[in-house]
C-alpha cells in the first residue's frame, strides 16, 4: 500500500515531458505574435431576432387588478442591464423606504397637479395686437410705442 502511495506521489511530482514546450518555442512565440492581427470590436445595432423556441401565448388578455401587485422577477439579461443584483436590491430597498415615507402623517406629495395658466395677454393688449395685425404689422407708423 505504501509503495502504491509513493508511486502515485512520485508520478504527480514529476513534470510531464510531453507537455514541456520545445526548445525553440521562444522564437516561434515571437513570430506568432507578429502574425497576430488586432480585430476591431463588433457592435451590434438593431433589434434582437425573435426566439423561435420562445413561448408565445396565443390568447391576448387585458391587464387585471392582480397585474399591479405582481412583480415579475428579472431575467439574467435584465439583471446585467440594470447594474447587477446588488444594484437591483438597493433600488428595491429605496423604493420600499420611499413608500414608507409617503405613509407618514403630514407628508405632502411632491408632484403638483397641472393648472391652466392665464392667457398671456390681457384684453387691452389683445385689442392692440389685433389692431396692429389688421394694419399690416407696422407698429412704428401707428404712434404706439412697443412695450
Amino acid at each position: 500500500m505504501r509503495l502504491a502511495l509513493l508511486l502515485l506521489a512520485w508520478m504527480l511530482a514529476t513534470p510531464a515531458r510531453a507537455q514541456d514546450p520545445p526548445a525553440d518555442a521562444g522564437a516561434n512565440a515571437t513570430s506568432a505574435q507578429a502574425q497576430a492581427t488586432e480585430l476591431a470590436p463588433v457592435r451590434v445595432i438593431g433589434r434582437r431576432p425573435p426566439d423561435p423556441f420562445g413561448f408565445r401565448n396565443p390568447i391576448e388578455t387585458d391587464t387585471t387588478v392582480f397585474d399591479r401587485a405582481w412583480d415579475e422577477p428579472p431575467s439574467v439579461e435584465e439583471i446585467g442591464m440594470r447594474g447587477g443584483i446588488v444594484q437591483i436590491g438597493i433600488n428595491k430597498g429605496l423604493e420600499l423606504a420611499a413608500k414608507g415615507i409617503r405613509k407618514l402623517p403630514g407628508w405632502q406629495n411632491q408632484v403638483i397637479g397641472a393648472r391652466a395658466r392665464p392667457p398671456p395677454l390681457d384684453e387691452a393688449q389683445l385689442e392692440r395686437a389685433m389692431r396692429l395685425q389688421e394694419q399690416g404689422a407696422q407698429p412704428s407708423t401707428s404712434g404706439e410705442a412697443p412695450r
